[in-house]
């Protein structure tokens, strides 16, 4: 029995009966069709989200942000790149990506895209907003963002925003502080915070320095080394004041400095020790999270998972889709593509954490249909599963042009032509 035939329960159950997967199918065959809008195409992403973020999420919305450079510098065609001169006469030519992504407080799974922007040289493609101006820093556009998702978001859940260290921005954090925003953002050792206890100033790294290891949270692989996750913290104040560089009329830059309120914070130490008790890794965090009942440990826990975005990109840009060889010339093509992959993605997801018997039909038959070769000790791999949903909706596309006779018939032509008996 073929695996087609063992997966056609489950594929009736928990795939063509689904909106998700009608969604998928349907967004494709709208893929290079200029009539249907950026807002047509992700409207139903989000009426998505908020049904799988109810039933994944316990208390907080894990709302995961990073920027990846689209590298386009062998396609000349494409329109509207942007060209940066970097060091040793190379250039760095593409677009750049910016993502959110919903994540469980739960189980660190991803649930599904929250917004997209594809900056160009020229404007930014967006999901929410297309009167961004090129001038926008990534900071002062993802407070704008953080906005956006607090008013159409439709939850109950609380979102935290989790940004890697390019956050380390007292105007961002205020900017988020003013919304009654909750971050926990990865901050460097030069920055300063205040210790109230002592009143004193310290940097960062110096303050990480003084804190002992602390608690053990867990056991994980990283960088093929079996570490331990340990972590401890302190209360702390952000008093220091906002600086911005401003163009004048000759052309130099000055550094403008702003002062503002106090911000109350948690100062969070997340250290990777390995096997010989060595410091492999050390995240230094600032959170707005005064709740003590979500504990250092959890705080520790949701920006372990922050990488999960960073596999996000990977599954776009090399062991997925290949973002960087798309075709298309026009952004705003390449901007459509990507939100029918992020249907795909979605749907995914949640065949990937179902653990229903339908489920892992449906994943031994994708993963058949992919082609592709997956370890022993492993079911699957998200690449499979989307290079077999790919597979299977072209396949849905065809079956619906051709009837059963004329593909059997289109086999034995082929057969003929080849010469071959079966």
């Amino acid at each position: 029995m073929s695996s087609q035939h063992r997966a056609t329960n489950g594929l009736k159950l928990l795939l063509k009966d689904t909106d998700q997967f009608a969604q998928v199918q349907a967004a494709w065959r709208f893929l290079n069709n200029d009539n249907v809008s950026t807002e047509a195409l992700f409207k139903p992403i989000l009426e998505t989200l908020s049904t799988e973020i109810e039933s994944q999420c316990s208390k907080y919305v894990l709302a995961m942000t990073d920027w990846s450079h689209i590298d386009y510098k062998h396609h000349d065609s494409k329109k509207e790149l942007i060209t940066e001169n970097r060091k040793e006469n190379t250039v760095k030519k593409g677009l750049d990506l910016q993502t959110t992504l919903a994540v469980s407080d739960v189980t660190g799974e991803p649930i599904s895209p929250i917004a997209h922007n594809l900056k160009t040289s020229k404007k930014f493609y967006s999901t929410y907003d297309d009167t961004i101006k090129l001038g926008t820093t990534h900071l002062e556009e993802l407070a704008q963002r953080a906005e956006w998702i607090a008013n159409n978001l439709q939850t109950d859940k609380k979102i935290v925003h989790i940004v890697d260290r390019e956050s380390d921005s007292v105007a961002f954090m205020r900017d988020l502080e003013k919304q009654d925003a909750l971050f926990l953002l990865r901050v460097k050792k030069s920055s300063k915070l205040y210790l109230p206890k002592e009143k004193i100033a310290i940097k960062q790294g110096e303050l990480a320095d003084k804190l002992p290891l602390g608690t053990k949270v867990q056991e994980m692989k990283y960088r093929k080394k079996n570490v331990s996750i340990y972590v401890n913290e302190c209360d702390v104040e952000v008093r220091r004041d906002a600086t911005k560089f401003i163009f004048q009329k000759n052309g130099k830059k000055k550094l403008q400095k702003t002062s503002g309120d106090a911000i109350q914070a948690r100062f969070v130490v997340e250290r990777l020790v390995d096997e010989n008790q060595k410091v492999v890794a050390e995240w230094l965090l600032v959170t707005n999270i005064l709740d003590k009942s979500v504990t250092a440990e959890t705080l520790a826990t949701w920006y372990y998972y922050r990488w999960k975005i960073e596999s996000y990109f990977k599954l776009l840009k090399s062991s997925g889709f290949n973002m960087e060889e798309w075709q298309q010339r026009e952004p705003s093509a390449l901007f459509r593509r990507l939100l029918v992959v992020s249907y795909s993605c979605v749907l995914v997801w949640k065949i990937a954490n179902d653990t229903s018997a339908n489920a892992k039909k449906i994943r031994e038959f994708l993963v058949s249909l992919s082609g592709r070769l997956v370890q022993k000790d492993k079911e699957f791999t998200h690449p499979a599963l989307l290079a077999g949903l790919e597979n299977y909706i072209q396949m849905l596309d065809l079956m619906s042009m051709f009837s059963r006779e004329e593909l059997l018939d289109m086999k034995q032509e082929l057969v003929k032509i080849m010469g071959m008996d079966i």
